[in-house]
């Protein structure tokens, strides 16, 4: 037996024991707290209403605000990796504070997020490469994170391939004034200060936050220094008629060091490669929803968007600056939902209309060009509950968009128009309220070609790919959730067959088709033991991803880690001392561009990381003072050389590509409320 097919065999078999174990209920279940957060914002895209997490058909995890305090994460992508199928790559090695990309269940195509982003229904993906300005999303501005595995298309959109990530800011309280401020400071010239204020005045609710934060990286040009302006607006005009208004600036300046060969790593780790310079990013959002409903079970939402993102560079081989601007667009969705003794429905349904526009300059293509990208969907889901124990799901979305691109390509082969649509169904039942669910779902998202797919960039060569096809995916997901005894645990098994996925081929110099599969599971519990005075939690992936059929058919895709795993440990000695321990283990990866998979494997990486933080009493800043909190937090706690990405040249290890991550950095801070 090969030994592929012994690891692959290996990750079945836990996948398997995992499913049945998550699975076995126990005698003397206990509720426990949710970990879904109370409910989902998401499924319905409706303002301040919410779903009952237990009637979706698919692997969720929600991010409440208290674990967005209580993680002291630096940036967007720390706070996500702890979740299971969240793959994580550096690959221009900015470090700390850096624009990594984050992917789910490994659907990875080198700088590529195939992950639908949002920030208060606002898609966030850029129109020409996919990327997502993660240093533009501060930690500290954030109310919740719904991460949706596998096919969200139906109701969120076209592009996502592996799921989405629906990002929800801070908005107005119920109380006249409330407000927080924080300062950090550490290693590599870390530095962060924050400030807000939320409340509300009669039929006014408001919002503003300030983020500022400075980095100089261990490696030579590695710095970032960044501002985040948000505001966030409501009324309440009448009982059933809201308006919300929600405005955010941010701009950012980030060095990027450049990858180092081989060589270079052995040398010194802390070198920049002939590749380097900084980036300037200036971004602007501006959207407003106004929410009428519930009338009789009926709600709607008209809302409408405006962005903006401006990048300027300076580096070593002289990128033309780009310019997405203006990005916008309009929405109408309605739900209809209706309570009965015996059976509930809701019908989600919607349209929407945008235009992305880019100026791009592609080296050797001569003078920026212009893209234009106009679009519409349409989409329709009903979801039946029967006996608040039976949920059955079935949704239907179409996309079509155009490009109108003046782009200064050598030569066209095909379209740039592109249609699809994408299907779901799914049903969960209820064994146990509260305690057990088992769910299944089929969704076949659907992505379109964007700009940097038509166009690959090598050096001065700009090669065309208008004949690339859209991708579809037909996902099968299988899952099982429950809780005993303080103890949540759940076990998902999906199956990704992809047509047409979209990779850049480094031996053609170009992006290609191919007809992919991935198959794997999700394995996570957590656990509150000691009365509360301690937390644990473990979340594990395995995936094995291949390509179906042509020249590098039953080869494993390159970038995606066949073994993840995530385990933390917290203890309480003392009330509001809270120490907890979390470490990450990545295995077996085949290097970026190396589909014949002739090379030795990337070498696999573990990070210990440590927080300790002190919810300092109340009573000893006065009898109404703040609340204070404390913290410390140590990266890399073992000093570990790990690189998240590693890339070849398709054939040997020559000028392969090294992003060194930063070694053991020491942070402390301060948060105080009001």
């Amino acid at each position: 037996m090969s030994r592929k097919m012994r690891k692959r065999n290996a990750g079945a078999v836990v996948c398997a024991v995992g499913l049945v174990i998550g699975g076995l209920p126990a005698p003397g279940w206990t509720a426990s707290p949710s970990t879904e957060g109370g409910g989902l914002l998401s499924p319905r895209r409706m303002p301040r209403q919410s779903l009952d997490a237990e009637r979706l058909p698919a692997n969720v995890s929600v991010i409440t605000a208290e674990e967005i305090r209580r993680s002291k994460a630096l940036t967007v992508q720390q706070l996500l990796l702890p979740l299971e199928g969240v793959t994580f790559s550096d690959q221009q090695g900015y470090g700390l504070a850096s624009n990594a990309t984050l992917n789910l269940r490994g659907i990875v195509n080198s700088s590529r997020t195939n992950v639908l982003v949002l920030i208060d229904g606002i898609r966030q993906n850029r129109l020409t490469g996919d990327e997502v300005h993660w240093q533009s999303i501060p930690v500290e501005q954030i109310e919740r994170i719904e991460v949706i595995r596998g096919g969200g298309g139906s109701v969120y959109g076209e592009g996502a391939l592996a799921g989405v990530i629906n990002i929800i800011t801070k908005e107005g309280g119920e109380r006249p004034i409330r407000s927080e401020a924080g300062a950090e400071a550490g290693s590599h010239g870390w530095e962060r200060y924050f400030t807000s204020v939320q409340g509300r005045v009669e039929r006014v609710r408001y919002g503003a936050h300030y983020s500022r934060r400075l980095v100089d990286n261990e490696r030579e040009s590695s710095w970032s220094r960044n501002t985040t302006i948000r505001s966030n607006t409501g009324v309440d005009w009448l009982p059933g008629l809201v308006t919300d208004l929600h405005v955010a600036h941010s701009d950012d300046t980030t060095a990027f060091p450049g990858l180092l060969t081989l060589a270079q790593v052995e040398q010194r780790t802390e070198q920049t490669n002939a590749f380097h310079g900084f980036n300037t990013t200036e971004t602007d959002q501006v959207s407003l929803d106004t929410t009428l409903g519930p009338v009789d079970g009926l709600s709607g939402v008209l809302s409408g968007f405006w962005s903006r993102r401006v990048q300027t560079s300076e580096d070593s081989i002289n990128f033309n600056s780009f310019t997405v601007t203006p990005s916008r667009g309009v929405s109408l969705r309605s739900n209809h939902e209706w309570v009965g003794d015996a059976a509930s429905h809701l019908l989600v349904s919607g349209i929407e209309l945008g235009e992305d526009k880019a100026t791009t300059g592609d080296p050797g293509a001569g003078a920026d060009s212009e893209t234009t990208r106009d679009g519409y969907g349409l989409f329709l889901e009903e979801t039946l509950t029967f006996g608040e124990r039976l949920t059955l799901v079935g949704g239907l979305r179409f996309d079509k968009s155009r490009y109108a691109a003046s782009l200064s390509f050598p030569d066209y082969n095909g379209t740039l128009r592109f249609e699809g649509w994408s299907p779901k169904l799914g049903a969960a039942v209820v064994l146990v309220p509260e305690r057990l669910r088992v769910f299944g779902s089929f969704s076949r998202p659907f992505k379109a070609p964007n700009v940097d797919d038509f166009s690959s960039r090598v050096s001065t060569i700009a090669r065309s790919n208008a004949d690339l096809q859209p991708q579809q995916a037909d996902t099968y997901e299988l899952g099982v959730k429950g809780a005993a005894h303080g103890v949540e645990a759940s076990a998902t098994g999906f199956y990704i067959r992809i047509k047409d996925e979209i990779l850049y081929n480094n031996a053609a110099f170009t992006n290609q088709n191919y007809d992919t599969r991935r198959f794997g599971c999700e394995l996570s519990a957590r656990a509150q033991p000691l009365e509360g005075r301690a937390r644990a939690s473990a979340a594990y992936t395995f995936v094995d991803a291949e390509f179906r059929k042509g020249q590098f058919n039953a080869n494993t895709i390159p970038g995606s880690p066949e073994h993840t795993l995530h385990t933390s440990l917290g203890v309480s000695p003392a009330q509001g001392l809270w120490i907890d321990l979390d470490w990450r283990l990545v295995h077996d990866l085949v290097r970026i561009n190396d589909f014949g998979n002739i090379l030795p494997a990337a070498d696999n990486y573990g990070v210990v990381n440590l927080v300790a933080q002190y919810d300092v009493p109340q009573g000893l800043l006065g009898e109404q003072g703040p609340r204070a909190n404390i913290y410390c937090r140590i990266e890399n706690l073992t000093n570990e050389e790990y690189v998240t990405y590693q890339s070849s040249n398709s054939v040997t290890l020559l000028g392969a590509g090294e992003a060194p991550m930063p070694p053991i950095g020491f942070f402390g801070g301060v948060r105080i409320e009001w």
